[in-house]
């Protein structure tokens, strides 16, 4: 018996010592990154007048939200249609108290769409928009800036101008 805890005690004696992990090594504080420029687009275009939706969507099919500072009112998409082709159903919804996100208004169908530039006055969307082309059947995409109205409390319309 006396054989074998000196044998245990040699074999343990013979284990490395367990050793702290290497802390990985601390980096540089980030340097704050500048806010971008503004584009300064203008529009380039006539806007286009969009009435608010009569049914709502099912938040289920939501799949972006981006809520606007300064503004009750938010941009959002739903998935509905072909996603090579135009996929998201983008709004703008805007909430009225007492009745809540009741004014919804459909800006268009896109690939994908970011906010570049926001107000409590309008915002600038970057959308990714895409057709068939007639005669060859190719399916051509360019990215586009449109600058969205946001209405006042009252409106049922909201205006969304082309921007170059």
């Amino acid at each position: 018996m006396r054989a074998i805890v000196l044998a245990a005690l040699a074999l343990a004696a013979c284990q490395p010592a367990v050793q702290d992990p290497a802390a990985p090594a601390a980096s540089p504080p980030a340097a704050e990154t500048p806010a971008p420029a503004p584009l300064a687009l203008k529009p380039s275009g006539p806007a286009r007048t969009i009435s608010a939706e009569q049914e709502q969507s099912d938040a289920a099919w939501v799949t972006d939200v981006r809520h606007i500072k300064d503004v009750d009112a938010k941009i959002f998409s739903t998935a509905g249609g072909d996603p090579a082709i135009n996929g998201l159903y983008t709004y703008l919804a805007l909430y009225t108290a007492p009745d809540g996100w009741t004014r919804v208004f459909q800006i268009g169908d896109y690939n994908s769409w970011e906010v570049v530039e926001e107000s409590a006055e309008s915002l600038t969307l970057k959308v990714s928009r895409s057709w068939i082309e007639e005669g060859s059947g190719d399916v051509k995409t360019a990215d586009e800036y449109l600058i969205v109205a946001i209405p006042d409390e009252q409106a049922t319309t909201v205006d969304v101008t082309p921007a170059a």
